[in-house]
């Protein structure tokens, strides 16, 4: 199998290090994004979003979002005729503020 890799440099380590930090944020007190689903959400845009690797950040995202669903006991809500990869891609082109991008995401993932 022929795999493309590119090394990890220490600004891929500081970007995806932002991404945690944003995730996992308290504004005055009180949980940016307090539930796992939301978390689900926003790692999975900001991921995509926040570009933080060369290459592989929708599959990066993809599979982060599976991962994090199974630590967490979260179901994502089957859809056949919306893939994930469909959904990585939608985020990547959307133009609205990234809050919105996640709220919409986290709707459309987990049917909140």
């Amino acid at each position: 199998m022929n795999l493309v890799a590119f090394p990890l440099q220490p600004y891929n380590e500081a970007n995806i290090d932002s991404v945690v930090k944003t995730v996992n944020s308290n504004f005055f007190g009180h949980a940016r994004f307090p539930d796992p689903e939301d978390k689900a959400s926003a790692y999975f845009c900001l991921i995509i979003k926040d570009h933080p690797f060369t290459d592989g950040n929708k599959r990066t995202a993809v599979l982060w979002l599976e991962v994090f669903c199974e630590l967490h006991n979260i179901e994502i809500q089957s859809n056949d005729t919306i893939g994930l990869d469909v959904i990585a891609i939608s985020v990547e082109k959307s133009k609205l503020p990234i809050e919105d991008i996640i709220k919409m995401t986290k709707r459309i993932l987990f049917n909140i």
